[in-house]
């Protein structure tokens, strides 16, 4: 059996939800999950049912150690994930053809699906899970980060955040800083996410995803610095270059940005070893204060200027509108 980091700062089910900002109220708008907290696998008469998915593929050490930890600790878990690496694939899935469904390790609870993340996901949820949806679904863990903004871009988050805005299924991503070998403290990840399954899931609203990252270990430690709620980064660490190798051809140059992260953020913390714990909503409307000149203009559009609710807007440019 693993050995399981039970974090003791979690061990409320509200603890993240007060970090966080956001109520554990049954009467909140949104309302958090309705999911039995007591379904740890340690005492239940029936395990929770867990969807496991991710964007790098089956095969990939991330995933292959979520479930191996996930099946140790007792939980009925089915993986329906990307046949092939699918990163960067964000919230994209097929609309039209057909996709290819296999069990590539003789598994029957591992899916291999010739599909994105997302893809792999719907599968899942429409063909696997049909009739009774999973309790939960967790995706990753993704082997590299996602935190800041490489999250827009990220297929393991893209798949929770479909998951829980368009499902509204309870939704955790998972991802492990790497070396440039692709090693990273994958097992440890795991423990971390049976061990926050143990203690009961922590409760946040309906609509919103757990994004959950682990850091590189120092040389030695068994363990990371810390545990902190932190909320998202606006620098990516990706960027992308152009040579042009033909007339019309170019060839792509990734690199790592040298952007710094804005202190307390959850890649600057991170990078200071600590495991970080972000809430994402996948409901991306921003709230009606911030929109006040965009009403302005719709409002002006319908002719209505009676009830003016910022500065005005010139005509023919919407620079001011978006603060450009």
């Amino acid at each position: 059996m693993r050995t399981r980091h039970i974090i003791a700062a979690l061990a409320a089910s509200s603890a993240l939800v007060a970090a966080a900002g956001c109520s554990a109220s049954p009467e909140q708008a949104a309302g958090p999950y309705e999911i039995d907290t007591s379904l740890a696998a340690d005492s239940a008469p029936a395990p929770m049912r867990i969807l496991l998915t991710n964007d790098d593929g089956w095969n990939a050490d991330g995933i292959q150690a979520t479930y191996a930890a996930l099946k140790d600790a007792g939980y009925d878990v089915t993986m329906v994930a990307p046949l092939e690496n699918q990163s960067g694939k964000s919230a994209g899935f097929e609309f039209t053809g057909s996709i290819e469904v296999t069990h590539p390790s003789g598994d029957p609870d591992v899916y291999a699906v010739s599909a994105t993340p997302v893809g792999a996901l719907m599968f899942g949820l429409n063909e696997v899970f049909q009739g009774k949806p999973p309790d939960l679904v967790v995706s990753g863990t993704n082997v590299g980060t996602n935190t800041g903004a490489d999250t827009n871009y990220s297929g393991t988050v893209g798949a929770a955040v479909v998951a829980a805005g368009v499902y509204r299924i309870p939704a955790i991503a998972v991802s492990t800083a790497t070396n440039r070998d692709g090693t990273g403290a994958f097992e440890e990840t795991s423990d971390l996410v049976t061990g926050i399954l143990a203690d009961g899931i922590p409760q946040f609203p309906a609509g919103t995803v757990l994004n959950i990252n682990y850091p590189l270990l120092a040389e030695g430690a068994a363990q990371p610095n810390g545990y902190v709620y932190a909320p998202m980064s606006d620098v990516s660490q990706a960027e992308i270059g152009y040579e042009k190798i033909g007339d019309t051809t170019y060839k792509l140059r990734p690199a790592r940005s040298d952007a710094v992260p804005e202190p307390g953020s959850d890649l600057a913390e991170l990078k200071a070893g600590n495991v970080t714990f972000t809430v994402l909503e996948a409901n991306r409307t921003a709230p009606a204060a911030d929109a006040a000149a965009v009403k302005e203009l719709v409002a002006g559009l319908n002719g209505d200027t009676s009830t003016p609710t910022g500065p005005a807007v010139p005509a023919g440019s919407l620079g001011s509108v978006f603060g450009s």
